[in-house]
């Protein structure tokens, strides 16, 4: 289950040099001293400075915009700015329509990414979640009248982690589609940073080792908002931990009731990694049991509505760990949301269909299959014994993780 492999990403300090100065931005913020004129520049410094016997009057010199080229428009699109980010490539193309229907339509193939067009703007907004790691960043679209091309810029407006090879490879990836410059396609890719397999730290444990390694998580968890959001971050690090940790007695309940709690945080990043947390772990069928008959059931099936895209993800998520729980425990999970959690279950199967979110309703769909063929009355004889039946309807862990694609 260990699956790792990070890069050095030298983007970062777009984070903090998106601007850099420039001989001709300069002449525009330069400053000159004249004799006073009674001109109309601060008008209220000119009435009480003759008190003082100042002799000059300093004032900004009026820019050219007419030279600035983030001023300029064409089509609506605005030209690049000074300071662009050093992540972009050209398209050449005449058509401003064309061009942001074939963004949009690359920016939406990207798996654990999603993007929102911001209307006049020409700026998509967009998040990445899988696991611990999560970042946003901006896609903007540029004119360029000298070339008769457009400009797609990318960066990193905030990241939780600098050594992640997921930005780079994005970038490759939709510059490789989408770029027709050829002099800058020929530009050579970076290749990612690995950790050879044969590295130390990723040496084995032992039960003990492991059980006191995770118990400064369970503390945490109990701190800040800053402490719970490491705290499940580092629970979604550990759910890649071979299926012999994760099961030990001494381990999982406590886990099970942490991520019980930490999915009804009032904090969506929080609960967004509990959730991705909680997809992990669900490949294991000890822990489906588990969190079937826990208060994360009725939670996940909260999570599955209509969202932006800061949340998207969580919710993609939700729905897909349901899908699994309803395809190998069917019985089970009407029975638990009946008589445990008095879940208005029939509202939530007629909303299923009415998702906007492709990916989402897809799995709210396989929810509603396999629910809807229930037996409302099987279900009410068999409470408080839903596992007698449900043996007879669960399917191997390989069939299950298919249901589960958001997480690999």
């Amino acid at each position: 289950m260990n699956n790792f492999e990070s890069s050095f990403d030298e983007n970062d300090d777009e984070l903090f040099n998106a601007y850099q100065d420039s001989s001709v931005d300069l002449k525009f913020r330069s400053i000159q001293v004249q004799s006073h004129t009674g001109g109309d520049f601060f008008p209220s410094y000119h009435n009480q400075h003759a008190s003082y016997g100042l002799q000059h009057d300093i004032h900004f010199v009026k820019p050219d915009i007419t030279k600035s080229s983030s001023e300029a428009v064409t089509n609506g699109c605005p030209c690049a700015p000074f300071g662009i980010a050093k992540n972009n490539f050209k398209i050449c193309n005449s058509d401003c329509v064309s061009v942001v229907q074939k963004v949009t339509a690359n920016l939406s193939n990207h798996l654990n990414y999603d993007f929102s067009y911001i209307d006049g703007e020409f700026m998509w907004k967009g998040k990445y979640l899988c696991g611990s790691s999560s970042f946003d960043l901006e896609v903007n679209l540029y004119h360029d009248k000298a070339t008769a091309a457009y400009t797609v810029a990318v960066r990193k407006v905030s990241c939780d982690c600098s050594i992640n090879a997921c930005f780079t490879t994005f970038f490759n990836l939709m510059k490789t589609a989408l770029c027709t410059d050829t002099t800058d396609c020929a530009k050579p890719v970076r290749k990612p940073f690995c950790i050879p397999k044969s590295c130390g730290w990723a040496s084995q444990v032992s039960d003990e080792e492991f059980l006191e390694g995770v118990q400064p998580i369970f503390r945490m968890a109990a701190c800040s908002l800053e402490s719970r959001i490491q705290s499940v971050k580092m629970l979604c690090d550990v759910a890649q931990k071979d299926a012999h940790y994760l099961e030990l007695p001494a381990f999982q309940p406590q886990c099970v009731q942490l991520l019980c709690e930490l999915v009804m945080d009032e904090t969506d990043d929080v609960r967004q990694h509990a959730v991705m947390a909680i997809a992990a772990l669900a490949e294991l069928d000890s822990y489906r049991e588990a969190f079937i008959h826990s208060s994360v059931l009725p939670e996940l099936f909260c999570l599955v509505e209509n969202c932006q895209y800061e949340t998207a993800q969580m919710r993609r998520t939700a729905a897909a760990i349901l899908a699994v729980f309803s395809r190998t425990h069917p019985y089970t999970v009407r029975c638990e949301l009946q008589h445990q959690h008095q879940f208005d279950l029939t509202s939530w199967l007629q909303h299923a269909s009415c998702l906007l979110d492709v990916r989402t309703r897809e799995s709210a769909l396989i929810v509603k299959t396999y629910l809807e063929d229930v037996s409302i009355a099987d279900c009410s004889a068999v409470a408080g014994g839903c596992g007698d039946i449900d043996s007879d309807c669960l399917i191997s862990e390989d069939d299950a993780a298919a249901y589960l694609p958001i997480i690999h």
